[in-house]
């Protein structure tokens, strides 16, 4: 068995690869690529190119191994050109009959790599432009079309670099690709002709620029379009929902008093007081507030009621030794007010569910301790609406 030191498997692999190097210039003369060379030679320059290279991983992490270099038995695992053929004789034939230098053979035809004198060139703003320029986005392809039929089709009217044939999530073919060509005025040229048909299918065809461009603006008017659909549902249910308030409120039954911020009143001082003139549902108020909230029973007694006080008071507004300001509510304020009312109903009685749940869950269910019965206020939680905002 030959044993080599670790000194001497550095040199055996330096002259081992040194031979690969010395091939490329030895320019045999083979005569032109049949068709299915100028397929392997497309491939592998593809994997190989500007496009693909800078954003494949695995092609540049096996680049680092050997100076570059990958072998042939690793790039017949890839899927497009396992398709094409797995023979490495074939492959190095073909890569030797290109004319584009992009791509070297080792001598003993068994690996590739890019050539060293052609770097990748730098991902900047003048590349992407230039890369965009060239491009041309093109729809209308059967759905059942294969890249090998789509290149073909436009290798009819200029030398391209890339097809990319556009997928939806499931990964199936939308008939639409995007096609970049070896110069711009090829791009140029495919675009500005007045009709191009694949089959019998005209093809919709404009630059990737403006695909993009009306892309973009597609979808902002899409997004604006949603945004004014949401607000006009939000007030068609504004509407359905004031239409439901004003049929189940009690009109013309609330009115707002004023001025009396100095005053110590309770709730109960302004129920006490306006029940001798009206009966009185409800008082929103606590005290050190500057305005109270009276809700009569009856419908449209509020502005009546208001004028018995005034009435008993010599034409003033005088409510608890107190000469106050009042306002019926009436139309949007009115409704608001009722809106609140409503809410605040729906919010008692989930306050009131969820500490009945969590009581009977402390008490060990039914079989627990009973407590007392929570006693609810002149409105809260027996209310028939749900209301809300």
């Amino acid at each position: 068995m030959l044993n080599m030191t670790t000194h001497s498997k550095h040199f055996y692999r330096e002259a081992q690869f040194g031979e690969r190097k010395q091939a490329y210039d030895e320019k045999q003369d083979l005569g032109p690529p049949n068709a299915l060379e100028q397929k392997i030679i497309r491939q592998i320059e593809y994997y190989f190119g500007d496009t693909n290279l800078p954003r494949d991983k695995f092609l540049q992490d096996e680049m680092k191994i050997e100076d570059g270099w990958v072998s042939l038995a690793t790039m017949t695992k890839f899927n497009r050109l396992k398709q094409l053929t797995t023979n490495h004789k074939i492959i190095a034939t073909a890569l030797r009959k290109s004319d584009s230098g992009l791509v070297q053979i080792s001598k003993d035809s068994v690996f590739i790599r890019r050539n060293p004198e052609m770097p990748i060139p730098e991902n900047t703003e003048e590349r992407r432009n230039d890369f965009n320029d060239r491009s041309a986005y093109v729809k209308g392809f059967p759905l059942d079309a294969s890249l090998d039929t789509l290149i073909a089709h436009f290798e009819k009217y200029a030398k391209i670099d890339t097809v990319y044939m556009r997928r939806d999530q499931d990964k199936k073919f939308k008939g639409s690709v995007f096609v970049t060509f070896a110069n711009k005025e090829d791009c140029d040229k495919f675009l500005a002709e007045p009709e191009t048909k694949y089959e019998d299918a005209v093809l919709i065809k404009k630059s990737k620029t403006q695909y993009f461009k009306e892309r973009d603006e597609d979808k902002k008017q899409k997004k604006l379009e949603q945004i004014r659909k949401k607000k006009e549902d939000q007030e068609k249910r504004e509407d359905e929902e004031n239409k439901k308030m004003a049929d189940s409120i009690t009109r013309g039954a609330v009115f707002q008093l004023t001025g009396f911020e100095n005053k110590e009143l309770s709730r109960e001082d302004f129920k006490t007081y306006f029940n001798d003139y009206a009966k009185v549902a409800w008082v929103d108020y606590d005290k050190g507030d500057s305005k109270a909230m009276i809700r009569l029973s009856e419908a449209n007694t509020a502005q009546s009621t208001l004028d018995k006080v005034k009435a008993d008071h010599d034409g003033k507004l005088e409510v608890l030794d107190c000469v106050v300001e009042a306002k019926v509510l009436e139309g949007d304020e009115e409704l608001d007010h009722w809106r609140k009312i409503f809410k605040d109903m729906a919010d008692s009685r989930n306050r009131n569910k969820f500490s009945r749940k969590r009581r009977h869950g402390k008490d060990g269910g039914r079989g627990g301790p009973r407590g007392k019965k929570s006693r609810a206020g002149d409105d809260g939680g027996d209310g028939d609406s749900d209301g809300g905002d």
